[in-house]
């Protein structure tokens, strides 16, 4: 054991000794009182022993015998469907990857075709493409943070290897 160990334990058992002897005081002076007085007393109680047979267990291999019942009224559900419609349309700061940036004459034909080949081969990531003028630009996913985006960008760069990420506004995130 060491000396901090053994520091708590004995403050504990302390504490824990002179809680009993008031308490003890406590209930003699009570005796020994009027009905009406009402003494002071702190208890202290020692917390239960951990039970350590669940230690480092997975609880979600328990889920199919657990049977939990959640109750809630109408109107929980009412204003998540309001907070789901309200918001539906509001964007928040995140990041995106470029894929194609350009103005040549070619430029919407070229988009074009890198936002099929990206929708090929990245199905679950939503890709956008836009013109601003003079530029045709298609861009990809909703990433809250840059850390988000990086871990995408290098399995992107192997079919777009001039892809980059950019600060723009993202749609809100499906809940």
């Amino acid at each position: 054991m060491n000396t901090k160990t053994i520091l708590i334990s004995a403050l504990l058992l302390f504490c824990t000794t002179a809680a009993s002897a008031q308490i003890r005081n406590n209930n003699i002076d009570m005796a020994n009182a009027d009905s009406t007085a009402v003494a002071d007393s702190a208890i202290l109680a020692m917390p239960p022993v951990l039970d350590s047979t669940l230690l480092g267990t997975s609880i979600y291999g328990y889920a199919e015998q657990a049977n939990v019942r959640v109750n809630r009224t109408p109107a929980v559900d009412t204003a998540l469907k309001r907070y789901i419609t309200d918001n539906s349309a509001r964007r928040v700061h995140g990041y995106r990857i470029r894929l194609f940036f350009d103005n040549k004459q070619s430029a919407r034909n070229e988009s074009e075709k890198t936002e099929n080949l990206f929708k090929e081969n990245f199905p679950t990531i939503p890709v956008y493409r836009s013109y601003v003028n003079p530029y045709f630009k298609v861009v990809a996913g909703d990433y809250r943070t840059k850390s988000d985006a990086m871990r995408e960008l290098s399995a992107i760069r192997e079919i777009f290897p001039n892809a980059f990420i950019i600060k723009e506004y993202i749609n809100f995130p499906q809940i």
